[in-house]
């Protein structure tokens, strides 16, 4: 991402009562961005949707492909999956204590006392299993 941006007001964007920003190079005057041709209500919007556009995308590409292994983990461990439906079911129930909760220190331990081991951590193991 470039650090010579700036987010200005567009005076042929906005209206009397509507203020519009457009995200535009500091050296060069040149407009990077006007969502479309209908500017930002704000300059702190301007500045979010252009870096979420000029992002790092090579870390999305990352978060997916560890996701997809996480999965292909589940599915060779279907048993652990279906335990571990069973125990939150119990616990939405209420069969367990009333401060019981299904989360990655739950599953850290259900983990250790099944000898499973696992490079990925509790924590990104159950957020993918709550999406299965």
């Amino acid at each position: 991402m470039t650090k010579n941006i700036k987010a200005i007001k567009s005076d042929s964007l906005s209206g009397n009562y509507d203020t519009r920003f457009v995200i535009v190079n500091t050296e060069t005057g040149e407009i990077l961005d006007d969502a479309q041709g209908y500017g930002y209500r704000s300059a702190q919007k301007a500045y979010a949707a252009y870096t979420y556009k000029h992002r790092d995308k090579s870390k999305d590409k990352r978060r997916k492909q560890e996701e997809k292994a996480i999965k292909k983990w589940w599915q060779n461990h279907k048993e652990l999956s279906k335990d571990l439906e069973q125990t939150a079911f119990e616990i939405a129930k209420g069969s367990w204590g009333p401060d019981d909760k299904l989360d990655a220190k739950l599953l850290k331990t259900i983990l250790e006392q099944e000898n499973i081991e696992s490079e990925y951590s509790p924590g990104k193991l159950l957020k993918i299993w709550k999406k299965l």
